[in-house]
């Protein structure tokens, strides 16, 4: 990195630069590993100073690389935890354990990061919102000496900006599902061959094996790469007891013999994410990279709870990030679990480049609610309401109800619970409902 690069910050708060990524878009030319390996040469390659469990799949990912965290933290370890997107805080991005990275250091590095994007532009090279998210963290990390990062990965995996990681620690692949398709692919084989790019040479690689035309792709990478690969099939948990309050489950594999795990959550799909995640690490364990204790494995899961996943933000009011068809599933059993003989509202919204009829139509046949209330959000992505409206109405004749914007919606939503409001369709719903709450709380 050289020198003229860090002298006064032209970005002094954190309001200046959101709103500078606020105007920055989503894509530009290059794939992300392209415009990553120059940038991160400007700033002398950090990744390579890290040891680093690099995480790609549709659902999950966020959940699983919590799990790794937290096991990582409870055994002693210092940790890098980047993940996206955001809910409420841009920083949720870029932790160091569990905390988020101090405003000061992003500031910092995001002034180094920018006046470098300059130099680039000079080569007719731009950088994208997620690229200056990962510079930062990858130069936060390397100065904060952590002893390993936990990374999700973006969009994607081979073309991924954060795939410019040449020599990761261990690979680790989630559920597969059609999302992106205009990008990664319209078959599940297609873009479970854009996620197994993260799979590397002498890395290790968990996946789970749920889908055998997904399971033959990650298998035919990992041999291509002479690696090893560990598959978690559904067999290798069994739930032992689901109550109101935490889920006990049993892993039996290559690596534990019907140990018993307890998970401080409604939803049923984090048995699955948890269990790849204990696997995972138990992968680097017996490698000897990493030393853990069994106990403290089992208080790390117990006490880690994933933001927007089911999560209990008021009083039987619950949020939950599913944002495509397969999430959607996965939401719906855990609203089983929550709606048993109980009255049950849903807030929904969703952007217009999702699946929307196939969800919409899931959650109208699961008969599990009694009001629908839907809104906007997602700002250029909005789906507009006549066509959600529309579409509700196809699949059910409960009440459908609609709002202009998420305030609206939530307070109309609070008024209408009788026991339980479940929200969920997007992320943006998920961290806007946050953002209320927590405005509200600070009056």
């Amino acid at each position: 990195m050289s020198d003229n690069i860090i002298d006064k910050p032209l970005f002094d708060t954190m309001e200046k630069i959101e709103h500078f990524l606020n105007g920055i878009p989503q894509f530009v030319r290059l794939t992300g590993v392209e415009r990553c390996k120059r940038l991160l040469e400007y700033l002398g390659n950090p990744q390579d100073k890290l040891k680093i469990i690099h995480v790609a799949g549709t659902n999950g990912k966020g959940s699983v690389c919590s799990y790794i965290n937290g096991i990582l933290n409870f055994n002693g370890y210092k940790t890098g935890f980047f993940t996206s997107p955001h809910l409420v805080d841009i920083r949720e991005r870029i932790r160091i354990c569990n905390e988020l990275v101090s405003e000061e250091q992003f500031i910092k590095y995001f002034n180094i990061v920018y006046k470098v994007s300059l130099e680039l532009k000079k080569e007719d090279i731009d950088i994208a919102y997620f690229d200056y998210f990962f510079a930062i963290a990858m130069c936060v990390y390397a100065q904060e000496q952590v002893d390993f990062v936990v990374m999700e990965t973006g969009l994607g995996g081979k073309l991924d900006s954060t795939n410019v990681v040449a020599h990761p620690v261990l690979s680790v692949i989630t559920t597969i599902s059609l999302e992106h398709t205009a990008i990664l692919g319209d078959t599940l084989e297609k873009i479970a061959s854009e996620k197994a790019g993260i799979i590397k040479s002498k890395t290790p690689v968990v996946f789970l094996d749920k889908n055998k035309a997904v399971t033959d792709v990650f298998v035919k990478k990992a041999n291509k790469e002479n690696t090893s690969y560990i598959a978690i099939t559904p067999k290798d948990y069994k739930i032992r007891q689901n109550t109101a309050n935490y889920i006990d489950f049993l892993i039996n594999n290559e690596y534990y013999k019907n140990d018993c795990f307890v998970l401080d959550t409604k939803a049923v799909y984090q048995v699955e994410n948890c269990t790849l995640a204990l696997t995972a690490m138990a992968v680097l364990q017996k490698l000897k990279v990493v030393e853990l204790d069994i106990n403290e494995c089992k208080q790390a899961v117990k006490q880690t709870h994933w933001e927007g996943r089911m999560e209990e933000v008021l009083t039987n009011v619950y949020v939950d990030g599913a944002h495509n068809p397969e999430g959607i599933e996965a939401f719906i059993a855990s609203v089983r679990g929550i709606c048993k003989d109980k009255s049950c509202v849903l807030l929904f919204s969703v952007v217009r480049d999702k699946n929307f009829e196939k969800m919409i139509q899931a959650l109208c046949l699961s008969q599990l609610f009694d009001e629908f209330i839907i809104t906007q959000v997602g700002g250029a992505r909005k789906l507009d309401d006549k066509s959600m409206k529309d579409t509700f109405k196809h699949y059910t004749d409960k009440k459908v109800t609609e709002f202009e914007n998420v305030s609206q919606a939530f307070s109309y939503a609070m008024d209408k619970k009788k026991d339980i409001l479940v929200c969920a369709g997007s992320l943006y719903l998920t961290g806007e409902i946050k953002s209320i709450i927590s405005r509200k709380t600070a009056e």
